[in-house]
């Protein structure tokens, strides 16, 4: 019996086929790199043309979350409305954003607190008046202040932003950077999670000489730190997130570009930067600006920028490393 001729025409591509056939090659891995866009704020003033200034970048740009360091030193700071304060935080909030504690050395929080107020160190020259005004802003908290008394000022202030309405923070970021091993037992006593307070003193240069109490604290603090810095796991229970882009006081757009492609070129993974709530209608733009620029380098180096708020924990024995 003959073949059908549609049979006869199939049957050679057919085995010809399963002779030869080979899998598809895989794709190749589209590489990402993670960004953390982080607001400080700083506890001095909540004007409302920096609310109005990131409630413009959060219309600009819907799809970058925030990881906001939030200070509670404005619910206690002598003239201002808590509840007012409050409020103007909520304005710039989105569903989608990290909150996290940013502390500087406010009087009017240690006084709240309970905290005995320490005036020096100081890491900027200000001249201060600590008996008609609020003072402490530039005090170190690392150098400043002894473990128990950074222990009690944390569960303080974690209690102060849950009575206010936000949520407990388990992240935090230290004013100044000032950020170093009292601070970190302080932390983890008070089941803080991550902490943001490592950055290389180079990424501030265009403010900050390599002689001022700044720079020189940040120099003993956080030694060989680097842009190309990335999260890692400190003894106790800690996650680092370098703040490796620095913040938008201290850069421009190209040099914020620039360190993305730094990052890039090294297969790193995460870029930390960010400005600060206080001089936001000065600075933002300066990030705008930048925004779309990361974008395209990434773009042009195969790489996908991935917006992040919420920081990934590493445990203890992990092996990343920070460089």
């Amino acid at each position: 019996m003959h073949l059908p001729r549609l049979l006869l025409v199939l049957l050679p591509l057919l085995i010809g086929g399963a002779c030869s056939h080979t899998p598809p090659s895989a794709s190749p891995v589209q590489k990402t790199l993670q960004v953390y866009v982080t607001v400080d704020w700083e506890g001095a003033t909540l004007d409302e043309e920096n609310i109005e200034a990131m409630q413009a970048f959060r219309q600009k740009f819907p799809q970058v979350p925030l990881w906001h360091f939030l200070n509670p030193a404005y619910f206690v700071k002598p003239g201002m409305d808590a509840q007012l304060a409050a409020s103007s935080i909520r304005r710039t909030l989105r569903s989608h954003d990290h909150l996290g504690l940013h502390l500087h050395g406010w009087q009017s929080l240690m006084r709240y607190c309970r905290v005995p107020f320490v005036e020096a160190p100081s890491i900027v020259t200000l001249q201060e008046d600590c008996e008609h005004q609020d003072c402490g802003y530039a005090v170190s908290l690392e150098l400043a202040y002894d473990t128990a008394a950074l222990s009690r000022l944390l569960s303080c202030s974690q209690a102060l932003m849950v009575k206010h309405g936000f949520p407990r923070p388990d992240s935090f970021r230290a004013g100044g950077w000032q950020a170093g091993p009292k601070l970190r037992e302080a932390l983890v006593a008070n089941d803080f999670k991550v902490d943001s307070s490592h950055i290389d003193y180079r990424q501030i240069s265009s403010s900050w000489t390599e002689r001022s109490a700044l720079v020189k604290s940040l120099t003993r603090l956080h030694p060989g730190a680097s842009v190309l810095d990335q999260p890692y796991p400190v003894p106790g229970g800690l996650t680092q997130y370098p703040n490796n882009g620095s913040l938008a006081d201290y850069f421009t757009p190209e040099q914020l570009v620039g360190y993305l492609q730094t990052l890039i070129a090294a297969d790193k993974q995460v870029l930390v930067t960010g400005f600060h709530q206080e001089t936001a209608v000065d600075f933002l733009h300066r990030l705008e600006t930048a925004i779309p620029m990361m974008e395209q380098a990434a773009a042009d180096a195969g790489v996908t920028l991935r917006w992040m708020a919420s920081p990934k924990l590493l445990e203890s024995h992990n092996t990343t490393s920070n460089k």
